[in-house]
């Protein structure tokens, strides 16, 4: 409850920052104007609305059997599902990246149909289009469906196993560089299935990384995301870094006399 309380009033700050920053000065035209409302508005939104249905979910989640788990999951699946049928029109323009409406859903002030966007709360006419908060619950269900997803996928593996000698001592480090390196590490061991005979899941990979480094990673679908959205970085900064420092270093040791 603390730690929702805590990014609930953190993501409400950055969005209060926002609109004020936005509705300061004039955007420098409508397709700047568009590109925040269409895309950055809708990243920052999605955040809060995947919080909280997050937090419902967890709250509800069954303490029971696995079958009662499951169902509870493939439940919610199902909720999502008809979500996004039921704006299906809506959903493709937003899956395929076409332009043709942007004037009717990503300017303030645009004249639409209430029969045209069926489900939008009341407006903030200084912050919000006919479009952006559709678009922010669109993102927010996908994040929302693969976290429900990678929990289902977690009822099907059997509970790893540390198996350590009695009396061995294990040094333990703590991970001090940003927590993001750890994610691009954490996806790289489960997409090249190198732990369990490739059977590992992408949670328990995760939860591995935590309680070994000491560090709290977060939810690998909502971390994934940040890498996708890096615009001036690599998308695999870290990973490409240590490519580069380790074939730096085989080259000096090659090149050392013995």
């Amino acid at each position: 409850m603390e730690k929702f309380n805590q990014a609930m009033s953190l993501i409400s700050e950055f969005l209060a920052f926002a609109r004020s920053e936005k509705t300061a000065m004039a955007f420098k035209d409508k397709f700047d104007e568009i590109y925040f409302f269409k895309f950055e508005k809708p990243e920052y939104y999605a955040q809060k609305i995947f919080l909280a249905c997050w937090f419902g979910l967890m709250n509800g989640k069954p303490s029971g059997t696995e079958q009662m788990l499951r169902d509870y999951w493939l439940e919610e699946l199902k909720f999502i599902s008809r979500f996004f049928k039921q704006h299906a029109f809506h959903y493709g323009y937003y899956r395929s990246g076409f332009t043709e409406m942007d004037e009717i859903l990503f300017l303030r002030g645009a004249e639409v149909q209430p029969v045209f966007i069926p489900e939008v709360p009341e407006l903030d006419p200084g912050f919000s289009t006919a479009g952006d908060y559709l678009f922010a619950k669109f993102i927010a269900y996908e994040l929302l469906q693969e976290f429900i997803l990678e929990q289902l996928k977690e009822l099907d593996r059997p509970a790893p196993v540390l198996a350590v000698s009695a009396g061995a001592s294990l040094k333990t480090f703590r991970w001090t560089g940003d927590s993001i390196n750890l994610v691009e590490l954490g996806y790289a061991l489960y997409l090249t299935k190198q732990l369990n005979d490739g059977k590992a899941g992408l949670t328990e990979i995760f939860r591995w990384l935590e309680e070994a480094f000491g560090l709290e990673i977060g939810i690998p679908a909502n971390r994934l995301r940040e890498i996708k959205n890096r615009k001036r970085l690599s998308k695999l900064k870290y990973l490409d870094s240590m490519q580069e420092m380790l074939m730096e270093y085989i080259d000096k040791s090659v090149s050392m006399p013995e």
